[in-house]
């Protein structure tokens, strides 16, 4: 199993999060910057019912990270930079409404649920 190094990002300011995050379902096979701006923000409808917005648990924090530098085999140390903090994303279904049984929506839920389960239990 490889060893994963988190680093904070060079000259990155975590208290302004200016990124609106989107998590859609398919890939995209290329290390490069994507002018979003140009290609799928114009072409996001608002009142689309494939999207839905969730938010980040209250006391945590979503973070985008880059892997400048990917190992030739895998159990080599991976180093990660963070680049970027959200509290909020907006996931995409490439077919169907978004409902609870969608993986972002239980991991999200997990949270309070692992939190209540390993919280300590205090007598009255």
């Amino acid at each position: 199993m490889a060893t994963i190094h988190i680093q904070n990002g060079k000259n990155a300011d975590y208290s302004v999060q200016n990124s609106r995050i989107q998590s859609v379902p398919f890939k995209i096979y290329a290390d490069c910057d994507a002018k979003v701006s140009k290609y799928f923000d114009n072409y996001v409808k608002i009142n689309s019912k494939c999207g839905k917005k969730v938010e980040i648990p209250e006391g945590y924090k979503g973070i985008v990270l880059h892997e400048s530098i990917k190992p030739s085999r895998e159990k080599d140390e991976r180093k990660f930079y963070i680049v970027n903090n959200f509290t909020s994303m907006t996931f995409w279904n490439w077919d169907k409404i978004p409902s609870a049984n969608d993986s972002i929506t239980q991991a999200l839920q997990w949270i309070d649920i692992a939190e209540a389960l390993h919280s300590p239990i205090l007598e009255e």
